[in-house]
């Protein structure tokens, strides 16, 4: 059976910890962590599939630019979830994404619950959703 792996990209160590504790809960331990674009383009090379890349909503928009128009050429993580709020100042960076065809599964403000983490997390679709609980 397939091993959900998930990708948070996070560059606060705080959030970090939340996040991987909030898929844990959710009977998700296949969680890696990276906190810089380097970081996050190396695990996406990998030859272990990324399921779902997590992104802060008010990460840099030139970044989440550059990074959507590589997953638009490599679509590796079947599903996008954004965590938090812009600063508003920004564009909207899961709109953004849909603009280039990516899958936005969801957009979960701080402070996430894992409810609301469980009920995305359902709307994926089988066999992707196939997980532990």
């Amino acid at each position: 059976m397939h091993q959900f792996q998930v990708l948070i990209h996070q560059p606060r160590p705080f959030h970090q910890i939340l996040l991987h504790q909030a898929f844990n809960a959710q009977g998700l331990y296949n969680v890696r962590l990276t906190e810089d674009m380097p970081g996050t383009l190396a695990c996406l090379d990998q030859d272990r599939p990324v399921d779902m890349l997590v992104l802060d909503h008010d990460m840099a928009a030139s970044s989440a630019k550059s990074l959507f128009r590589y997953l638009a050429r490599e679509p590796k993580p079947k599903a996008l979830l954004f965590v938090g709020q812009g600063a508003g100042h920004g564009p909207d960076l899961a709109r953004e994404a849909r603009k280039l065809g990516l899958w936005v599964l969801d957009e979960l403000p701080w402070p996430m619950s894992t409810v609301a983490l469980g009920k995305a997390l359902g709307r994926l679709p089988a066999p992707l959703a196939q997980r532990p609980g």
